[in-house]
């Protein structure tokens, strides 16, 4: 299927890549609570720590895929459609998020908390791509679980991206091409 925009697939991400020293990317296939985007943020403190770096020396790519993709779904879609229930995800109350709990911190987080968030990580240059092969995927399961339509559906779920998300024809080929790029080939689980 095609994506939600008539241009040309986005490559503009792979010029962050350029000017950095250290590149990885993390294969973000399963949610594992958040797994890729704390081991973003520990590759690039571990970067800095060991090689005294700064931020835009050291690139990290998450590619979300499979079932991983809910990491860059935007609070939109977390709220309006079951995806807490869907990835078992709660909130320690038992109840199911319903706000993406790796995009920004809760109010009133500690520094610590939030600095594995996307939203810090991406301040500190962190790119983030998603397969759009998952997310028609995702699409179609969410529009049958609540028995809407998947036009609409996708509609929502294209707009509603964790802003900054880049979407790529498929999760492999994002692994493919941040790797060509120089990338270092990490499991996010």
């Amino acid at each position: 299927e095609s994506h939600a925009s008539s241009e040309p697939w986005d490559m503009s991400w792979r010029e962050g890549l350029k000017s950095a020293t250290y590149r990885a990317v993390i294969d973000a296939n399963t949610l594992e609570e958040g797994y890729a985007a704390d081991l973003a943020k520990g590759l690039i403190d571990t970067y800095h720590e060991v090689h005294g770096t700064s931020d835009d020396q050291v690139r990290i790519v998450i590619v979300a895929r499979r079932a991983g993709t809910p990491l860059v779904l935007g609070d939109a879609i977390w709220e309006k459609f079951p995806l807490g229930e869907d990835t078992k995800m709660n909130d320690g109350d038992g109840a199911p998020y319903r706000r993406n709990p790796f995009y920004r911190p809760r109010p009133g987080a500690s520094a610590q908390s939030a600095a594995n968030k996307l939203e810090s990580l991406q301040k500190r240059g962190v790119i983030l791509l998603v397969c759009n092969v998952a997310l028609n995927n995702w699409v179609r399961g969410l529009a049958e679980r609540t028995k809407r339509d998947v036009a609409e559906v996708k509609t929502a779920v294209f707009a509603n991206l964790v802003p900054g998300t880049t979407v790529m024809p498929s999760g492999v080929f994002a692994l493919m091409r941040a790797q060509n790029a120089g990338c270092a080939y990490m499991r996010g689980q």
